[in-house]
C-alpha cells in the first residue's frame, strides 16, 4: 500500500518526525498505543510497527516492552579528555555537527606563561585565533590558541580549512601534534567568556588548558578553551 507521498509508512514516520521537530512531542513522551495509532492513521499494525522501527532505528524513538513507545532524549555531549584530535573528535561527533566561528586572527605578542611554554625568547611573537564552537547553533565552547609565527606564519592572516586548527597547521605548515599536556580546572565565567557561550556572568565553566607538542616533542601550541559545566570531561581509565 503506497500514497503519493510514497510507502504509507514512511508517511507516519515523516509525520512523526515533524511532530519531535516541531516540539509537538518531547523528549521522553510517550506515542500513543499501537492500536490507536494504526486507526488513526488508518493502517494494520504490521505497517505502523514497520514505520516505528524506522523510528527506532533513527534514534528518535525507544519501544520498551510492555511500556510502550517514547521520544528518545538526546544523546548527551560529552568532551573525552584521553581523545587528542580535532575538536569534533574529542567530542565523538561528525565534523558536519560542528560550526566553527572565527572571532580573533591575529599576531600578538603572547602573554608572560604562554611564552614560557612555547620556549619563545623576548620578542617573538604567535599567530593568535579565538574560536567559538557551536552545536546545532548552540555555543558550547570558547578555545584561544597560541602558535609560534615562525612556525606557520599564514596561520595568522589565512582562512583555516574545513574549520580545523590542526588540519591547517599540518596542511600549510608541516605541524602535526603528536601528544599534549593538559590543565583541567574550574573558573567562573567572566562578561566574554558568558557573553559568547550564553551562561550568566559568574556561572561556573570549565577551563581546560593544553600545551600541544609535535613528533620531536616540542611545544607547537598553548589553547585553552572554556565550556559550559552542563558539557561534561569523560577520561578513559585503566589499570
Amino acid at each position: 500500500m503506497g500514497s503519493a507521498n510514497g510507502p504509507i509508512y514512511q508517511v507516519i514516520v515523516r509525520d512523526i518526525t515533524e511532530q519531535i521537530s516541531g516540539g509537538s512531542l518531547q523528549p521522553g513522551d510517550r506515542l500513543e498505543s499501537e492500536p490507536r495509532l494504526a486507526e488513526k492513521y488508518g493502517v494494520s499494525r504490521m505497517t505502523l510497527r514497520q514505520a516505528l522501527g524506522e523510528l527506532e532505528s533513527g534514534g528518535l524513538v525507544v519501544r520498551r516492552h510492555g511500556a510502550g513507545t517514547f521520544v528518545s532524549r538526546p544523546r548527551p555531549i560529552q568532551r573525552h579528555g584521553n581523545q587528542l584530535g580535532a575538536f569534533h573528535e574529542e567530542m565523538g561527533l561528525d565534523a558536519a555537527e560542528i560550526e566553527t566561528e572565527l572571532l580573533v586572527q591575529d599576531v600578538v605578542t603572547p602573554p608572560g606563561d604562554v611564552a614560557e611554554d612555547l620556549h619563545l625568547g623576548p620578542g617573538q611573537t604567535t599567530s593568535h585565533l579565538i574560536r567559538l564552537r557551536k552545536l546545532h547553533g548552540a555555543p558550547i565552547a570558547l578555545q584561544e590558541s597560541w602558535i609560534p609565527y615562525l612556525l606557520a606564519p599564514g596561520l595568522g592572516r589565512d582562512g583555516l580549512i574545513d574549520g580545523s586548527l590542526y588540519k591547517t597547521m599540518k596542511e600549510r605548515g608541516g605541524l602535526e601534534v603528536r601528544s599534549a599536556e593538559q590543565a583541567v580546572s574550574a573558573a567562573a565565567a567572566d562578561l566574554t567568556i558568558a557573553s559568547a557561550l550564553a551562561v550568566a556572568v559568574g556561572d561556573p565553566v570549565m577551563n581546560i588548558r593544553r600545551v600541544s607538542l609535535d613528533v620531536s616533542g616540542n611545544p607547537i601550541e598553548v589553547a585553552q578553551s572554556f565550556t559550559s559545566s552542563e558539557l561534561p570531561l569523560i577520561v578513559h581509565l585503566e589499570r
